[in-house]
């Protein structure tokens, strides 16, 4: 039992020891820089702006005009083909289609509006993966600094078990109480595998984000988390940051903006267009060579687009209605954000907290070697490294929601307020 426990506890840290050496390490402005450079998801968006750029200089192309000819063939009675000669027959026209009631403006005013919203799109998507890349790396961050603790734990109870075995053996010692160290062993243990799952799925997802095929380690001063504060804005000032900055709600604008202007291109097309051309015939008319102007234009007698300016009204009905729910939830977000980081910050600052950990982690060390020397019971022993383990993960795990906290502000606000990146 002590050989299998002993090999199972350095298995455990040999291992996690391997995986922090491979890993690459990285600051947040490193990674927010790794980020913009191999993110896959923004190189795609960016391709699809720039399609839907070119998409304007197609829409400002005039429609290519068109040509068609008769050539002679002969008649029934004596077959010539080909036969456009003096004594032969040509016939050529061309047709330029003429687009009336400012029908290819519309088309251009849509397609720029497209490209708009397609940047905005772009913004959109980098709002939301920047949220996910910072989140994905501090919960990577204070996971990897709870297990720093568990992991000296383990080393630290791995040694008073040692020396607990061997006194076993000497009977100086109750064999229940190297039970109890054993079952205390286990138990940080298994926290320290859950751990390490979790850190593998953040670093997954960081990964994936910064688009990088090995896995990276975060690397955090301390001192910036003194950054995340309010610094006094206030509910109002947020919320007139985010209607101003959020790309959603200008995506929504522009959506309503290519309803109008869709609307206003449906009855443009219930306007006919003009067909001007030009025809020449060389036999075939009253005189030779005959040269004549053509116009045509088509009838609006059934077909006046009455379904589609009825959708296309309606439409901007919808994306109105859009629009306006847009705002209110991007209200309630930062409402929603403003409080979430009121609850976290209700009684408790980060200098204070740092000294309250230090002050515990030296309490720690104090009780280890005290209960080495006998001047405390193992189960006060028991107690105190239950109630430290306890400690490490609910302050990083406060920690965490904390920073998490305002970068959801940051996220609801659309403007980075409490950029950590320099």
């Amino acid at each position: 039992m002590k050989k299998l426990g002993i090999f199972w506890i350095v298995s455990i840290l040999l291992s996690t020891n391997g995986m922090a050496q491979d890993a690459r390490r990285l600051t947040l402005p490193q990674a927010e820089s790794m980020f913009l450079q191999n993110n896959f998801l923004l190189l795609a968006q960016r391709y699809q702006v720039s399609a839907d750029e070119a998409l304007v200089q197609q829409a400002k192309l005039w429609d290519n005009p068109s040509f068609s000819s008769t050539s002679g063939f002969g008649t029934i009675q004596k077959v010539q083909p080909f036969n456009i000669g003096s004594g032969g027959q040509f016939e050529g026209d061309i047709d330029q289609l003429i687009r009336l009631a400012g029908k290819r403006n519309k088309q251009v005013q849509l397609a720029q509006w497209n490209a708009a919203t397609s940047a905005a799109a772009f913004k959109e998507l980098m709002r939301t993966l920047r949220l996910q890349l910072r989140s994905s790396y501090y919960e990577l961050y204070f996971l990897k600094e709870t297990e720093k603790v568990l992991k000296e734990q383990l080393t630290n109870l791995q040694k008073i078990l040692d020396a607990y075995h061997s006194a076993d053996s000497s009977g100086s010692v109750a064999h229940a109480d190297v039970i109890r160290l054993q079952a205390l062993q286990i138990g940080i243990a298994n926290d320290y595998t859950d751990l390490r799952q979790r850190e593998l799925d953040a670093s997954q997802s960081l990964q994936l984000l910064l688009g990088s095929a090995g896995p990276v380690e975060p690397v955090v001063d301390g001192d910036v988390l003194l950054q995340y504060k309010l610094n006094g804005y206030t509910a109002q000032a947020l919320a007139d940051t985010a209607l101003a900055n959020r790309p959603d709600l200008l995506m929504a604008d522009n959506q309503l903006k290519m309803a109008g202007v869709n609307y206003r291109l449906q009855k443009a097309i219930a306007v006919p267009d003009l067909h001007l051309g030009a025809t020449y015939d060389r036999n075939g008319s009253y005189a030779p060579h005959f040269i004549g102007l053509t116009m045509g234009i088509d009838l609006p007698l059934w077909n006046r687009n009455q379904g589609n300016i009825k959708a296309a009204e309606n439409t901007v009905k919808v994306q109105s209605a859009a629009l306006e729910q847009q705002r209110l939830s991007i209200a309630v977000e930062v409402n929603t954000a403003l409080r979430r980081i009121s609850a976290l910050e209700k009684g408790i600052e980060w200098t204070d907290l740092k000294q309250f950990n230090g002050e515990y982690d030296r309490l720690i060390d104090e009780v280890a070697r005290n209960f080495r020397k006998g001047n405390i019971s193992l189960l006060q022993f028991i107690d105190y490294f239950n109630s430290y383990s306890d400690h490490v993960k609910h302050t990083n795990k406060f920690l965490n929601d904390r920073v998490l906290a305002y970068e959801e502000l940051n996220y609801a606000t659309g403007a980075q307020l409490f950029n950590t990146v320099r």
